[in-house]
């Protein structure tokens, strides 16, 4: 068990830089190299102004700098890698499925609040599948799902989802057999229908009210590959 402490403050760290890359990334801006800054004010933060989720508590929610609040996305980002990292390794023990966590987790947060999926993240969830266990019934499997997918976008003349959500199911789909691959979608479809309803019932959305969907493929792939 001496192993949690390290593997929960590497998640932090990763939860970090994908909170920094989920916000410059839909915005073009560089995030491999620069330092990180004040979303409010730009100006650079200090080396320990990003300490994950400490320092979010240690300066009270707000900016050293200009003292206007920092945004929860950040912590609760940095968190739930965290979590998501431990969890995850226990149940694989493997770091691919970590990497493979932090790629959707980062597709999770771009598309909840951008509404995009950028193509070099579902390339890389494609890249990891078959590079993690090459099958073609495995290709085969992601091709027919995001053809299934490809056809509801269509019906519905792109209302339902985008074609961001088209391409995410082919690398999705590779790690999954066929079964598991109908499981996922069903599950993401419930998932999707059950949120909806309550954002309907809650007041939080209306009935044409535009929901991203990669979020709810994202939760019905992690309960079908870890849990079924």
């Amino acid at each position: 068990m001496w192993i949690l402490i390290p593997l929960a403050l590497f998640g932090l760290l990763i939860g970090s830089f994908i909170g920094a890359v989920s916000y410059r990334l839909p915005k073009n801006l560089r995030f491999i190299k620069g330092r990180s800054f004040c979303d409010t004010c730009k100006k650079d933060l200090r080396w320990f102004d990003n300490i994950p989720a400490f320092s979010y508590l240690v300066l009270g929610g707000k900016s050293s700098c200009c003292g206007k609040k920092i945004s929860i996305r950040y912590p609760l980002i940095e968190i739930a890698s965290g979590i998501g990292t431990v969890l995850i390794f226990f149940w694989s023990q493997n770091l691919i499925f970590c990497l493979l966590f932090f790629i959707l987790l980062t597709i999770f947060v771009i598309d909840l609040e951008n509404q995009i999926i950028p193509d070099e993240l579902s390339f890389l969830v494609l890249l990891s599948g078959i590079l993690y266990s090459f099958s073609f019934e495995k290709i085969f499997v992601g091709f027919f799902l995001s053809f299934l997918i490809l056809l509801l976008y269509l019906l519905t003349k792109g209302k339902g989802m985008g074609l961001g959500d088209v391409k995410l199911t082919i690398g999705l789909g590779v790690w999954l057999n066929f079964s598991k691959g109908f499981t996922f979608l069903l599950l993401s479809f419930l998932t999707g229908g059950v949120i909806a309803f309550i954002l309907l019932l809650i007041g939080k959305a209306k009935l044409k009210t535009k929901l991203a969907f990669g979020p709810f493929l994202i939760i019905g792939f992690l309960i079908t590959l870890l849990f079924l």
